[in-house]
């Protein structure tokens, strides 16, 4: 019969488990030997080689995302810390999310990444925080960046599923998601045979047949005849 003393050696022999994830959350599980390992060592389960840069990060049980440097030791034996990102690069850009401080080592950053950084699905939307503005609800690729001058600050919360554009001066609240030319100029009731256009930056844009649009809030859309006709 196996004494405890011998499972735990055998159980140290097939090594700790830990999660890697890259820069897009694409996830692997490695395992290391030991129970205190380096940055570098981590760096080298992803499989990178000591001479490449790497940034690795390491979730901890709250939640927060810090840098891992080469020779720092982490335990793994400590409940919660077993989830790390291995990402190529030279430094990270230091932010705040739902009161966490977070490091990422990419510039600019959207909200997509936000919220899964934030692990909230689809239902939440991200708000940037914002000291002389109103707070902005930021679109899932909308970017930030993150190394202009002072800290970031973001927050998540319940979003509508539903989304405010107006038509000429008309507001219609649309389910969010991708529309095609057609699909808009039906739920406008845009006289027939009149061309559809958005405004954007101050002039108009028409749109093309079978064009995809990824609606936001505040789009603001009018149409006109075809050339050579007259409204």
């Amino acid at each position: 019969m196996q004494s405890d003393t011998q499972h735990n050696q055998a159980a140290r022999l097939q090594g700790q488990a830990i999660e890697v994830l890259d820069e897009h959350f694409n996830r692997r599980s490695a395992r290391i030997d030991d129970d205190r390992v380096t940055g570098r060592q981590i760096a080298e389960a992803a499989g990178f080689n000591s001479s490449d840069e790497v940034i690795v990060l390491q979730q901890l049980p709250g939640g927060a995302l810090e840098e891992l440097r080469p020779e720092e030791l982490v335990n793994l034996n400590q409940p919660g810390v077993e989830r790390f990102f291995v990402i190529e690069g030279d430094a990270t850009y230091r932010f705040f999310l739902d009161g966490l401080k977070l490091e990422w080592p990419r510039a600019r950053v959207n909200a997509k990444t936000l919220l899964r950084l934030a692990r909230k699905d689809d239902e939440f939307e991200v708000v940037q925080q914002l000291e002389d503005a109103p707070d902005k609800v930021l679109d899932d690729d909308d970017v930030v960046d993150l190394s202009q001058e002072g800290t970031e600050h973001f927050k998540t919360r319940k979003g509508s599923k539903l989304v405010k554009v107006l038509y000429n001066e008309q507001p219609f609240e649309l389910t969010k998601g991708t529309y095609t030319t057609e699909q808009l100029i039906a739920i406008f009731n845009v006289e027939p045979g009149y061309l559809l256009d958005l405004w954007v930056d101050g002039r108009l844009v028409e749109l093309k047949p079978g064009q995809e649009l990824k609606l936001k809030a505040g789009m603001h859309f009018t149409s006109h005849p075809p050339r050579g006709q007259s409204s």
